[in-house]
């Protein structure tokens, strides 16, 4: 290894870029450098997709780095984050199960989505999982513009876990205590919390602009930290959103333990440099090229991962070592036979270079031709996006409504759960130029439960809506 190893993480967020670069030298890591970028809109992909290559270049010409070691987060607007409960038999075939049950919990197939995962805890007979998915088109995308700078990353991430691994990396949690992450965006906002030392709930919602600080708050109460819990909370508050107004407003709720600024204490940075906390997560980015993170989650496609070139230089280092240990203990002699083994290592692997090279473009070559088979059934089946509709119903129904089941089948939809007034969702339904012929597929019930708001009673119901013909085949 290097004296000083540099590792470069690149934050795509929805509307910035976000570049930080950490240094290793001997057992220290420093931040050395960070920039932070507007970017454009993503509806002028092409544009946005020059401005990101152009200041991805700048910022390795700048500060003179290799592009070896490149770590990727991907907007947490653009996963599908679940946690996941299976029986422990599964764990020796993991990657597998789960694929198959990929539509159970996304709304894709299988064929469209990558996916990671991170065994959170194992019991006597369950398997405790937290799992990510993305739709492959995101992460090809990132992956082509790298390509044209010639990156090939050795990670994708999502800035909530990458925040998540910096704050175990800083010793942020502790025994006893129940520490809340919030990253706060311009519209949104992550949470993740830890209790016991393990990730108990992690979700991204929208904010609004005003009184974002009792949105957070009336949040967590709903989706299971308890109001005595609360109070014994520590939130750690970062993000670009973050500012003195906010701060203030949250120390002031009387409802937490304390507020403070996410951790960096195992992280050196230069005098005079301030608002680190605006950047925690991106600073954690590329902090997977130096340690082994708590939380080992990885988007990257699995074949990429592989490649012999991302093992060679641990190999080499290894190989090297104990070249040294053997000339020091049995001689010039036992060193030159193990050197010739490596040489012979060596020349195999070269031989058998091209065989890999050719499988790789088949493998391409068949990728290719499976991304234009999807995108003629696409066009050739005419549905709605379903990120669409779901945007669509996110922002139709209350706050107050509960959905436990949504079916898709390409020109209509089924959804059940819970609402105060069941029958107010059929006029607000009808008013999207999405849907047409909302009715109820059966009786609406009351029932009361912990699970739709504590002992207030709620309705029941299911209904059926038509998507709007005109949108179908558009």
């Amino acid at each position: 290894m290097a004296i000083f190893d540099t590792s470069i993480g690149i934050d795509l967020k929805l509307n910035h870029l976000i570049l930080t670069l950490l240094r290793k030298s001997f057992w220290k890591i420093r931040l050395v450098g960070y920039g932070v970028y507007s970017l454009l809109s993503e509806g002028q992909k092409e544009e946005r997709g020059a401005q990101v290559i152009g200041l991805i270049n700048s910022f390795i010409s700048k500060h003179q780095l290799s592009k070896e070691r490149v770590s990727i987060s991907i907007p947490r607007e653009k996963v599908i984050a679940r946690f996941i409960k299976l029986p422990i038999a599964t764990k020796e075939n993991l990657r597998k199960v789960l694929e198959y049950e990929i539509p159970k919990y996304t709304p894709f197939e299988r064929g469209e989505i990558y996916f990671d995962y991170h065994i959170l805890k194992e019991e006597k007979e369950w398997l405790h999982l937290f799992a990510v998915f993305v739709k492959k088109a995101e992460v090809d995308y990132c992956l082509s513009l790298m390509k044209k700078i010639g990156i090939q990353p050795v990670s994708i991430q999502i800035p909530s876990i990458a925040a998540l691994n910096l704050f175990f990396f800083n010793g942020g949690v502790k025994k006893g205590e129940i520490s809340v992450l919030l990253d706060v965006g311009d519209s949104s906002f992550d949470t993740n919390l830890i209790q016991g030392g393990n990730l108990t709930e992690s979700f991204h919602l929208a904010l609004p602009t005003e009184e974002k600080e009792s949105k957070m708050m009336n949040t967590l109460k709903r989706l299971g930290l308890k109001e005595d819990s609360l109070s014994k909370s520590i939130f750690f508050v970062y993000g670009l959103g973050v500012d003195e107004k906010l701060l203030t407003s949250l120390k002031e709720t009387n409802q937490v333990k304390g507020v403070f600024p996410a951790p960096l204490t195992r992280i050196e940075t230069g005098k005079g440099v301030s608002e680190l906390h605006k950047i925690y997560a991106s600073i954690g980015v590329p902090l997977k090229g130096f340690t082994k993170t708590q939380m080992d989650l990885n988007l990257l496609p699995i074949e990429m991962r592989k490649k012999v070139r991302q093992i060679g230089k641990p190999l080499s280092i290894i190989l090297i070592s104990l070249g040294l240990i053997l000339s020091l203990t049995w001689g010039a002699g036992v060193f030159v036979r193990y050197r010739n083994e490596l040489d012979t290592v060596t020349a195999e692997m070269r031989k058998r270079r091209p065989e890999v090279d050719a499988v790789e473009k088949l493998q391409k070559e068949k990728d290719e031709l499976g991304k234009e088979i999807s995108e003629i059934d696409r066009i050739k089946l005419g549905e709605v996006g379903k990120i669409e509709i779901l945007e669509e119903l996110t922002q139709l129904l209350p706050d107050t409504v509960w959905l436990w089941n949504f079916k898709y089948t390409g020109k209509e939809i089924e959804i059940s759960g819970f609402a105060d007034s069941a029958s107010d969702l059929i006029p607000l339904l009808d008013k999207s130029p999405l849907f047409e012929k909302v009715e109820f597929l059966a009786p609406v019930t009351k029932e009361r439960g912990l699970r739709v708001g504590g002992d207030k009673e709620k309705e029941r119901f299911k209904i059926k809506v038509r998507l709007e013909s005109r949108r179908i085949g558009s």
